[in-house]
């Protein structure tokens, strides 16, 4: 049972664009909102004047005496400002957090696409050939097989491996059934869940990977009905739930065969595992013209194949990733612009004050770096529940991606937009320069 992975590219454009833009809008809107609500409220008269400067007042580090003592004057102002303008320091927050939320989440789709196929063939599924023989094995014919192969027999593992259908009270599926001959699978499929190791499941229950579970919205403890037009019908309780990231699993014993059945399950697949150093390719060939060989599943070339079509997901990313830099450049650079407009005249006194050109930066766009450090720390959060969002959006048949980000895609996110901040604050040194000192003479009316 195969499952096309070709639509892959055409499920994650669309949720990642939409979602991309969606978050933009509610960023911007956001901010927006809270400008627009402040301004609204305030009388038309007073809109008109100048803004007056707030009255200062007590922060809550400047209670904090170890820090607050050791921090110089300028340092101080600069901190007072980030904190005592509540809607500016929100607006900002809101705004570069929702950047690097973006950067992150198009990071994240690269790193919970990108492993699952490393993860699937050498985690879990640890055999390297599927072999289908035209008859139902038995223990002594499938000895008698991997001998003629010049094989020993822990090498391959008589298996039934059939399609059939798994139903609980809310949905049915389609899964791959596997019921091992000697009702073990070790050094042939991992089960496991995370870290914890799963047995295989006593007769009566059966184990189901977390993609198949999720669909059915079943958990441990409940039941299910396992049904094959050439099987029949059986009733089970889900023992396990195991890791499983390609294609729907449902693991069976030989027991619950018998007992529920009443019959043995043909055995008419092996799992072999491959010479060490051999071409899989070639020993696929080799192992194809054996006696009563139907057909060989050669696992090297299932992962070249979803490999291929899961890399060409990077474009997407790429694009993803892109235009989240681009917004968060156009924010901070709005967020910035908008500050310097708003404080043309304090920084007018601060140039009379006697400040340099370099000190008169600093003293602005100190607190633009705080606010984009601040920022991209509220992104991180924001990010993973972006990420998470995103993930649960893409379904596709037979797959499981999980919600991955990787520490370096964080640090990497992070990274970028005290990066943006810089390279904006060094862009608009300029925008200083040309501000007249004559702005401080100005009062209100």
């Amino acid at each position: 049972m195969m499952y096309g992975f070709a639509p892959l590219a055409r499920v994650f454009d669309p949720v990642l664009a939409v979602v991309s833009f969606a978050a933009a809008l509610v960023c911007s809107m956001g901010a927006t909102w809270l400008s627009c609500r402040v301004e609204l409220t305030r009388p038309a008269a007073e809109l008109i004047r100048p803004k007056a400067p707030k009255a200062g007042k007590r922060i809550f580090l400047e209670r904090i005496t170890p820090i607050w003592s050791r921090l110089s004057f300028l340092r101080k102002v600069s901190v007072r400002n980030v904190l005592r303008y509540k809607s500016r320091l929100v607006m900002m927050l809101i705004g570069i957090g929702g950047c690097t939320a973006l950067l992150i989440t198009g990071f994240g789709v690269r790193d919970s696409v990108a492993g699952i196929v490393d993860t699937q063939y050498e985690e879990i599924t640890l055999y390297d050939y599927a072999v289908s023989f035209e008859d139902p094995q038995t223990a002594q014919t499938a000895g008698l097989f991997l001998t003629e192969m010049g094989r020993e027999q822990q090498d391959g593992l008589l298996v039934h491996q059939g399609s059939a259908d798994v139903s609980s009270d809310t949905d049915v599926k389609t899964v791959h059934l596997v019921v091992p001959a000697t009702g073990e699978l070790e050094g042939f499929v991992s089960l496991h869940s995370g870290q914890r190791d799963i047995a295989m499941p006593a007769e009566g229950e059966v184990v189901l990977n977390y993609a198949l579970a999720q669909a059915l919205e079943i958990q441990p403890g409940d039941k299910v009905r396992l049904r094959s037009d050439d099987l029949g019908t059986m009733e089970l309780t889900v023992a396990d739930i195991c890791d499983n990231y390609i294609f729907n699993y449902a693991f069976v014993s030989p027991g619950s065969f018998r007992s529920l059945l009443g019959k043995e399950p043909e055995y008419k697949t092996m799992y072999l595992n491959a010479t060490p150093g051999a071409d899989p390719y070639q020993e696929g060939v080799e192992l194809a013209e054996g006696e009563g060989v139907g057909s060989v599943a050669v696992n090297a070339a299932t992962r070249q194949q979803i490999g291929g079509t899961l890399n060409r997901l990077d474009l997407i990313v790429i694009v993803v990733v892109a235009f989240a830099a681009a917004l968060a450049f156009v924010v901070l650079y709005n967020l910035t612009n908008i500050s310097i407009t708003e404080r043309v005249r304090e920084i007018a006194t601060v140039k009379v004050l006697g400040f340099y050109q370099n000190e008169t930066a600093a003293y602005v766009f100190r607190e633009m770096v705080l606010l984009s450090f601040g920022g991209g720390l509220v992104g991180l959060l924001m990010g993973k529940a972006l990420h998470a969002f995103v993930m649960s959006q893409v379904v596709v048949e037979g797959m499981y991606f999980p919600t991955t980000v990787f520490p370096a895609s964080y640090a990497i996110s992070f990274v970028l937009t005290l990066v943006f901040a810089v390279l904006i604050t060094t862009a608009l040194r300029g925008r200083l320069k040309k501000i007249d000192m004559a702005e401080s003479l100005k009062s209100i009316e």
